[in-house]
């Protein structure tokens, strides 16, 4: 499935930090923002008020606990912000979105697509303009999810969705998890000239994201992975590594 992907201008985009190794990313226009993930609302709630920025929405890629957890905290603050997320019961009123949706937050004229990634979780979805990738739990640095709920077969038919985006895609994965998964991807493609010039890149760097789906294609194992066979066993030795 192709998607046809909106073009959002004059955003920037930075990560919060919480928890061990979770990124809350912040979509910023002017004084206004969108938050990605809120697993925790203290972090989210201490930049927004030393900064006087605008909660005017929220995304969410999937149910687990650090991706939503601050939501509620959020609302008492803000219960005007949009949110948008996949089917689930969760305990706030949000807007239910599905595959190939396009979401507008006016406040900021930003629109995104949404495409459905089950694999992690069974209701993963991510969200995409022609730049940046929000993906959640689904891609990561060089990785990808574990699988809590989905197949591999889900998992591996969602990644190779993912890989069909634009080359110079921005990843915005929520977690920092790059570089152990090098040293994993090194036990599977010892020899790639590409993985190898990207763990000597990221030496001493702490922050080693936002990647792009161009560097994934050469270094990601999962993404490289010849079919569903060798995806498979790729995910279980990651599991076990």
């Amino acid at each position: 499935m192709q998607f046809s992907l909106p073009k959002n201008t004059n955003i920037s985009i930075h990560p919060i930090k919480s928890f061990t190794d979770n990124y809350i990313w912040m979509i910023k226009k002017n004084r206004d923002v969108v938050i990605v993930d809120p697993g925790d609302s203290s972090p989210v709630l201490s930049l927004l008020k030393k900064e006087g920025f605008n909660l005017k929405g929220i995304l969410i890629t999937h149910k687990h606990a650090d991706h939503i957890g601050g939501i509620e905290d959020l609302i008492k603050f803000y219960p005007d912000v949009k949110i948008y997320g996949p089917k689930n019961e969760f305990n706030f009123t949000y807007d239910l979105v599905s595959n190939n949706d396009l979401i507008t937050i006016n406040e900021l004229g930003i629109s995104f697509r949404v495409i459905e990634t089950p694999g992690h979780t069974l209701d993963h979805i991510v969200f995409a303009d022609k730049n940046h990738l929000f993906c959640g739990d689904t891609l990561f640095g060089c990785g990808c999810g574990k699988l809590f709920e989905g197949t591999f077969s889900q998992m591996h038919t969602s990644l190779k969705l993912l890989s069909k985006l634009p080359g110079s895609i921005k990843i915005f994965c929520a977690h920092e998890y790059t570089k152990k998964n090098i040293e994993f991807a090194l036990t599977e493609e010892k020899n790639n000239k590409d993985l190898i010039s990207r763990k000597k890149r990221l030496t001493g760097v702490d922050i080693t994201l936002p990647s792009t789906l161009y560097d994934e294609l050469k270094t990601n194992p999962f993404l490289r992975s010849k079919n569903l066979t060798q995806f498979k066993e790729r995910r279980i030795r990651k599991d076990n590594f």
